[in-house]
């Protein structure tokens, strides 16, 4: 009988070696779990390693198909997951045996709408034979597969830095009894707004300058550039908390406003349950977190009716803000010092935009450059971005969708949100009226794990360029390789993909320089 303090990884890696498992696929991320440590140490397995998931599955459809063996693939969660699907219906159909191993957030955290979360249990549906959902401590029983069709096992893991297993228990209500109590618990208030619908976004505004107390707000939001709230606004995120507390001001409470956030603070909150209270006001039924209260609610309506009476004392947060102010005039020094750098170029493309127009921010690094250096000028720019599972998966296709025909229409994507994504200008003949520009920031990579792990192999690094996708499409194409001060948006009626070459010394000297 197998000990039950045996390590889950070790024992998923016992039961593929009796199944004789010989190779399995890695994608992004999910090289740096420990199960992949594990793989990768052993001689007599081969993993082959991709930056997507779609292709990877397929690879290894055709493996198991050569092999007449089955053949793993490793993902990381959210919209990763859904990538394998269409391989998987592919392998049900032909008899194929995949193995789909898939982390997922733990147990307590579906529903939430946390980062990455999503419901992935039963998610391939009947293009599965059997499925396991597991967490620590528990196994799996492989001998019940008949290793003639796709198999999956979900993986439920908690953050690295997490102790924390505390389920999910807060409830749902639209009324003020939840804000009240929150408020009223309170003395150092930080607000957090995120992504607003634009209808909200007045009443929204006019609701902090009545709470007045220090906000975060991030370009979806609507209102990070808004004059009136400047006075108010915080830009340093990193490590924000500590920040404000060596500045006098100990955040006691955060109030979420909008959708999940982008930035890291809302995970960190994860595990300071007990010393930082949370609340959130949404629309939509994913409070991100494990705790705190919510009200779920149409936001334009509720803080409307919402009687609120300011009793914050500004002099308590005020030399915090003379803090970020001295970071935010660093950020402008280090803009002008490193005109290359990918930091940089998000902000010289910020004050390029011509005025409402609307601008698509890719996830992974684009958007959080975005929230972190574009410029504070009022352009009445409309910002989109999904933020729902934070997936890089469909960027382009889903920029076109949201296209305008009356305006400019923008898209600010990474090289491999890019590379996911190479389909999507397919639909262009079929949208005669509008016109789009996408900017490609490569970078050689997922530079974004260049900051979170120390092997280059995370980063997927390539010496890929766009200018044949671009070609493919009939796409007008342009390289800038410049700095700040040269970069100019041209004009012209053809529908454009324009890629970008910043310099990666330069951005790592910007981003530890803060």
């Amino acid at each position: 009988m197998k000990s039950l303090k045996m390590d889950l990884s070790l024992h998923i890696l016992e039961e593929l070696t009796t199944l004789g498992i010989k190779e399995y696929c890695v994608c992004p991320a999910a090289r740096n779990s420990a199960f992949v440590t594990i793989l990768d140490n052993q001689d007599s397995l081969k993993p082959f390693y991709f930056y997507e998931e779609r292709s990877a599955a397929f690879f290894a459809l055709g493996r198991a198909r050569q092999t007449k063996r089955g053949v793993a693939i490793i993902t990381t969660s959210g919209t990763a997951v859904g990538e394998l699907l269409p391989a998987v219906m592919e392998a049900h159909y032909t008899g194929v045996p995949l193995i789909l191993i898939t982390a997922d957030r733990p147990r307590r955290y579906r529903g939430t709408g946390a980062p990455q979360s999503a419901e992935q249990v039963g998610i391939f549906g009947p293009y599965v034979s059997y499925s396991e959902d597991l967490e620590a401590h528990e196994f799996c029983n492989l001998s019940l597969w008949d290793q003639h069709s796709p198999l999956h096992l979900n993986v439920c893991l908690e953050d690295p830095n997490s102790e924390t297993e505390q389920p999910f228990l807060a409830k749902m209500n639209d009324d003020n009894q939840s804000l009240d109590q929150f408020l009223s618990s309170i003395s150092n208030p930080f607000v957090v707004v995120s992504t607003l619908e634009i209808e909200a976004q007045e009443t929204v505004l006019k609701f902090l300058i009545q709470l007045n107390c220090p906000v975060f707000l991030e370009g979806v939001s609507g209102l990070r550039e808004h004059p009136k709230l400047q006075y108010l606004r915080i830009t340093q995120t990193d490590k924000l908390l500590k920040t404000a507390e060596h500045a006098g001001y100990t955040i006691d409470g955060v109030l979420r406003i909008g959708g999940v956030p982008t930035f890291r603070l809302w995970r960190d909150l994860e595990s300071l349950e007990g010393s930082i209270k949370v609340c959130s006001i949404s629309q939509l039924p994913f409070k991100g977190l494990t705790y705190g209260s919510s009200v779920l609610t149409n936001i334009q309506h509720f803080l409307s009716d919402y009687k609120l009476t300011p009793f914050f004392n500004s002099q308590k947060y005020q030399n915090w803000l003379k803090v970020d102010k001295n970071y935010q005039t660093k950020l402008e020094s280090l803009i002008k010092a490193e005109p290359l750098a990918s930091q940089s170029i998000i902000h010289a493309l910020s004050l390029s935009f011509p005025k409402k127009s609307h601008v698509y921010v890719g996830n992974s690094l684009p958007i959080r450059e975005w929230d972190l250096a574009a410029t504070a000028e009022d352009k009445k720019l409309q910002l989109t971005a999904s933020r729902g599972l934070n997936g890089i998966d469909g960027q382009i296709s889903t920029f076109y969708g949201l296209c305008a025909e009356d305006q400019h229409n923008f898209a600010i994507l990474g090289d491999l949100t890019t590379l996911y994504d190479m389909p999507a200008p397919w639909i262009l003949p079929q949208l005669p009226n509008i016109q789009t520009t996408i900017f490609v920031i490569n970078n050689g990579g997922g530079k974004i794990f260049d900051r979170m792990f120390a092997s280059e192999v995370f980063q997927n690094i390539h010496d890929l360029n766009f200018k044949p996708l671009a070609d493919m499409w009939g796409l007008d194409y342009e390289k800038w390789t410049f700095g700040v001060e040269d970069l100019k948006l041209g004009k012209g009626n053809k529908n454009k993909l324009i890629e970008i070459i910043p310099n990666n010394d330069a951005s790592k000297r910007f981003h530890t320089s803060l």
